[in-house]
Formats: C-alpha cells, structure tokens, sequence
C-alpha cells in the first residue's frame, strides 16, 4: 500500500555557520562591548591580539607631514634595504651611566615582516638586529631624570645619520620634558595577520586652527615609494574627533598605514587608532 507524506515547510531545518570567539578555558566571549575585548587584550584569545598606536606633530603647517615628533614625511626602507640601527642623543645627560636615557626599547619588523625587539645603548653600538620598519621605541633604563633629557634619534647610521626611523621627543618650553616613548602615528601589519581598525582618534591645537587629516595605507608591492591610498579624511577646526567604524577597516598583512595631516601654519596635530590583529 502507497502512502502519501505531506512535508511542510516549518519542518525542514537550514544549518547555518555560527562564528564565535572563547577564551583558551573554552569560556564562551561575548562579542559586543568594549568589555569584550578584555580578554582578547589580556592575551586570552589564541590568534587574536591588538595595538594601539599614537602619534603628535607640534608644527604642522600647508605641506602635508606624518604625524610625529620628528616632523616631514616619514621615509620608509624599501624590502631587502632593512638595517640595523642606532640610538643617538645630543643631549650629555643621556647615555650610558648618565641622569637621562641609559638604554632604548626598540621594536619593529623584520626584512621578512616578523616582529623583532632589541635594546641598545643610547650613543653605543648599533642593534644586532636588522630592521625594516620600527613602529615603536621607548626608554628601558634611564638615570634620576627617568626618561630622555634631548630628542633621541632611532636611525639607520651613527649619530642620528641615514634615515630616521623613529624619535622619543621632549615637550615644553624652557624646561622641558622627555616623553619616554616614541609618538608615531603609522604602523605595519605583521606577516601571518590581518589588521582591523576599529577607532581613529585626532586632536587639534590651537582651538581656531583649521587642519585636514588623512588616514592612509600602502599595501606591500609598491617599494618604499610606492603610492599610499586614502582611506579616510577629516576636516577639523580645533579639538578634538573620534572616529567609530562599526565595520573595521581591514588591512592585509604587511600593508604600511599611516596618519598625516595639513593646515594652518604652527598647528599642533595629536592622532591615534586601535587595531585588531587576526592570525591568518
């Protein structure tokens, strides 16, 4: 005997994918919130890590220039031209058994794009490291000043020579004060990640001062001249913007990204942003 099924459509069930992060417990994560981010920040989440990146330019004018202390536009070492570098000061309280800045942090990437970390002698030898990009630098050991007392060059010759790749400034007039740590408003996806910037932030001084700042990238194939594209642009007249992107802005591994800006002459430019590093 025939018999006649009837399937209704409420009975067929579609299997779907459901992406989720958890922690190396297996503790499920939330993932919406600032809170959510804790333990990836805590280094609890296998594959997932973040930087946060920030950059200051006191002396912007209408020639657009990186954001950071050393002013201009950042130069960069084309692949196969990485190098090793020094840590110079001008200043005779830095150095080995000085008042300032004794030793320097510096941490970058390889000629392969592999994060590399050295500390070198402020006025000594260069690092053993070769280095392709440099995208942070700061005081390891210093004197009773406890930071730099003069700008500290991170450079790929003696004495502050060849190009500069990173600088740890002071601020102030008169008496001032040394940051301790580089402002560098760019960074470089490391090889085997993806970046995804989730904030940028920008600060403008003087109050009146109308400036224009790009957010820019360059992904690897274009060489050290190759042309950067822009991926966002603010006007600003004095104070201070953030900028949310409820959809990150994805960048590849070894994609260069850069903040910059233009403006009113003497315009002091703060910038920063948060990113999300994926393991591929």
């Amino acid at each position: 005997m025939n018999k006649t099924y009837t399937i209704r459509s409420e009975d067929i069930f579609t299997p779907i994918q459901v992406v989720t992060l958890a922690d190396k417990n297996a503790n499920l994560i939330s993932s919406f919130g600032v809170a959510s981010n804790i333990p990836i920040a805590a280094g609890l989440v296998d594959g997932y890590s973040a930087i946060h990146k920030f950059g200051r330019n006191p002396n912007v004018g209408n020639i657009p220039e990186t954001i950071w202390m050393h002013g201009g536009l950042y130069s960069y070492l084309d692949v196969g031209s990485d190098s090793t570098v020094y840590a110079y000061s001008a200043s005779s309280d830095d150095g080995p058994g000085n008042d300032g800045a004794r030793t320097i942090t510096v941490q970058g990437l390889d000629n392969d794009f592999n994060p590399i970390e050295e500390t070198i002698t402020v006025n000594g030898a260069a690092s053993t490291a070769s280095f392709l990009r440099v995208y942070r630098a700061f005081v390891a050991t210093a004197g009773v000043l406890t930071a730099n007392d003069g700008n500290i060059l991170i450079s790929t010759a003696a004495s502050g020579g060849g190009t500069v790749l990173a600088d740890i400034g002071v601020i102030g007039s008169g008496t001032t004060t040394g940051l301790g740590q580089t402002q560098l408003a760019l960074y470089t996806i490391p090889a085997g990640k993806t970046g995804y910037l989730t904030t940028w932030n920008i600060g403008v001084a003087p109050m009146n001062n109308a400036v224009t700042v790009t957010l820019k990238s360059r992904e690897l194939g274009g060489g050290a001249n190759g042309p950067f594209r822009t991926k966002d642009i603010i006007d600003i007249v004095g104070g201070y913007t953030t900028q949310n992107y409820s959809i990150p802005l994805r960048f590849p591994e070894k994609t260069d990204i850069e903040v910059r800006g233009t403006g009113d002459t003497g315009s002091v430019i703060s910038s920063s942003f948060d990113i999300m590093l994926v393991d591929n």
